[in-house]
């Protein structure tokens, strides 16, 4: 008998929150996430599958966001994060 496995469907996406509380503003699904490439720009291993929530914090971070996904972040008035959700 062999134990079959396999991995969760999931969609990364990211959330804005206000600055001054922990309201949630806004959220993007993103499309075609190439994972290898988010967990070098986060600085987590490759075998951590990123199903936490990480902070959008560093300009090399907030660039590739904006560049890859076609998404304008205004960091001045949001706090974002990249989240993962079960589909």
């Amino acid at each position: 008998m062999s134990i079959r496995t396999h991995k969760p469907l999931v969609q990364r996406v990211v959330r804005w929150y206000a600055k001054y509380g922990s309201d949630l503003v806004g959220e993007k699904v993103l499309n075609n996430v190439n994972l290898p490439n988010l967990q070098n720009l986060f600085r987590v291993e490759s075998n951590n599958p990123m199903y936490d929530c990480y902070p959008i914090k560093s300009f090399e971070q907030k660039n590739y966001i904006e560049k890859t996904f076609s998404f304008k972040l205004n960091t001045q008035a949001y706090d974002y994060f990249i989240e993962c959700d079960a589909i």
